[in-house]
């Protein structure tokens, strides 16, 4: 017995949820929500790595120059709350392995925190192998652009 009513109570909880959708009144003004869980894509030349979670995705990226040419970070690692109310932010820096002639770094972002983006136009550079990172704690996170026309 107690099979069918947990059978009958869940079959009703399906039906209403697939029987819901927009109003008639919504349907009537024929105009798309004022927000969606859908996201645009970036402009034409731009790659998206999202930085959440301490890592990096993708972390590894190749990318054609004449199809993609700049790499943003977006910062995606959201703040939480702990038991005892205290909010914790993670902070994110990018900073190239590879170093310029005075020995600074290539390219290095500021400190990142919660929806902040950091973009690096790789058509400034030659063809090649970079290779970069952010640190979480002692934890060293790394990621790679591959530029090279001959992979």
């Amino acid at each position: 017995m107690r099979r069918i009513i947990g059978l009958v109570a869940t079959l009703g909880l399906v039906l209403v949820a697939c029987g819901s959708g927009p109003s008639p009144t919504a349907i009537e003004r024929n105009q798309q929500p004022s927000t969606t869980t859908t996201t645009e894509p970036p402009p034409q030349g731009v790659v998206v790595v999202s930085i959440d979670n301490g890592r990096f995705s993708p972390s590894n990226l190749e990318i054609e120059l004449t199809e993609i040419w700049i790499v943003e970070w977006q910062h995606n690692d959201a703040p939480v709350t702990l038991a005892d109310g205290t909010v914790r932010e993670r902070e994110y820096q990018i900073t190239s392995r590879d170093r310029n002639e005075d020995s600074s770094f290539l390219f290095e972002s500021p400190l990142m925190v919660f929806g902040d983006v950091f973009q690096v136009n790789f058509s400034a550079y030659p063809e090649d192998l970079y290779r970069y990172n952010t640190f979480l704690g002692q934890q060293r996170i790394p990621g790679l652009v591959d530029t090279r026309a001959s992979r």
